[in-house]
């Protein structure tokens, strides 16, 4: 009896070993699993079939790169060309947006900072915008003060979207974009040729915002505009801009005889 009892105890702490032995492996494995993505990394595979197409201005040799390794106009001549990828459900849609750092943005060579509209640490994006079952509705690229659609940027015109896939023409200097070749910075610009697109890899937004960077005071990161969580605005500012300068443009382009 007493060796029986022995036996049953023996028999019952081996089943408990074997029990916690396979609770541990059980959880080691469960541990050793990749955990599902998050926040925009989990649309950046969806965002690789949209991503964007840019054909820089001829003469215009800087690469949007990750500002996190790069600061300067010669790392971005060769380094790595990258986007920032920003993902934003609202009313039943999708929009991917597509940030570009440049170390500096000059739009025209006065020589003059305040003419030339230079400054540093340069934000240009595409945004497109999917429906529910995932078909494009249209795009639209940054530029200046506003957003180029079927219209110029100087219109600041609402749900403002053009047809996509599409080129997206980037500007020398200013990297303003389009999807029209003319009339990128103002109206009557004339393009001075296509210059060669770089393959980009594309990156978690949401992830670069949280080094806490600064930038330049003449501009704002993508996470302090308006379009990171209002992807229909007509600005490409802090929320509150009213964009007013863009009305010079927009006279200009009514009375200019050569446009």
């Amino acid at each position: 009896m007493t060796e029986r009892g022995q036996a049953t105890v023996e028999y019952a702490g081996a089943t408990l070993l074997v029990l916690a032995l396979l609770l541990g492996i059980g959880a080691a494995a469960r541990a050793s699993l990749p955990r599902p993505a998050t926040g925009d990394r989990a649309v950046l595979e969806l965002a690789e079939r949209h991503a964007p197409r840019f054909v820089p201005e001829r003469g215009d040799d800087l690469r949007p790169v990750d500002f996190r390794l790069c600061r300067s106009s010669p790392c971005a001549g060769s380094g790595p060309a990258v986007l920032f990828v920003h993902a934003v459900r609202r009313d039943g849609f999708l929009y991917l947006q597509y940030w570009q750092y440049l170390p500096e943005s000059r739009t025209a060579r006065t020589g003059i900072p305040h003419l030339d509209g230079a400054h540093l640490d340069d934000w240009e994006a595409v945004i497109v915008k999917l429906r529910g079952d995932g078909t494009v509705v249209g795009a639209r690229a940054s530029a200046h003060l506003g957003w180029s659609g079927r219209h110029p940027w100087w219109e600041l015109a609402a749900a403002d979207w053009a047809p996509y896939p599409a080129p997206v023409y980037r500007a020398a200097g200013s990297h303003a974009g389009s999807f029209n070749r003319q009339g990128i910075d103002i109206a009557g610009d004339s393009w001075d040729g296509d210059g060669r697109p770089v393959a980009v890899e594309l990156l978690p937004a949401d992830e670069a915002r949280t080094t806490g960077a600064t930038f330049d005071a003449d501009t704002s990161p993508p996470w302090e505009k308006d379009a990171w969580s209002n992807p229909e605005t007509v600005i490409t500012g802090r929320s509150g801009d009213t964009a007013g300068y863009a009305r010079y443009a927009r006279l200009w382009a009514r009375f200019c005889a050569i446009c």
